[in-house]
């Protein structure tokens, strides 16, 4: 089944699905969570584990750190406030630049050989 590519101004379907989905789970929270969470710690510790894990990794690093970056010292600046450094010297904001380009570069061949896999099997790459 294909779905119809989105306009630019308009969410995706995974967008929508994921507001309303958050929007109900919220509406639930807001009338039996404390009480859930309690029953899912007590019973299901490991559960309860994963569930604080993915939510911890899924937030969004603080409002405001890289929105208005207009640098490279301000994106090593942000990234290394997201962790907690609440005023990096600027040899740790190079260092964090420095690690960033890395992360980038890795991220960069996953990519590369992602497609170069799907080219030799004679599969088109995906689109940009």
């Amino acid at each position: 089944m294909r779905t119809k590519k989105p306009k630019a101004a308009e969410p995706s379907l995974r967008d929508k699905l994921s507001q309303n989905f958050l929007r109900a789970f919220e509406a639930d929270f807001a009338s039996y969570g404390a009480e859930v969470i309690e029953k899912l710690r007590e019973s299901h510790p490991d559960r309860y584990a994963e569930v604080a894990v993915k939510l911890i990794a899924s937030a969004q690093p603080p409002a405001g750190l890289f929105d208005k970056a207009q640098s490279f010292e301000d994106i090593g600046a942000g990234l290394l406030k997201s962790v907690g450094l609440s005023d990096p010297t600027p040899e740790q904001i190079e260092a964090a630049i420095t690690e960033n380009d890395r992360f980038v570069t890795a991220l960069q061949l996953i990519a590369f050989s992602t497609d170069a896999k799907a080219n030799s099997n004679g599969d088109a790459a995906p689109a940009a």
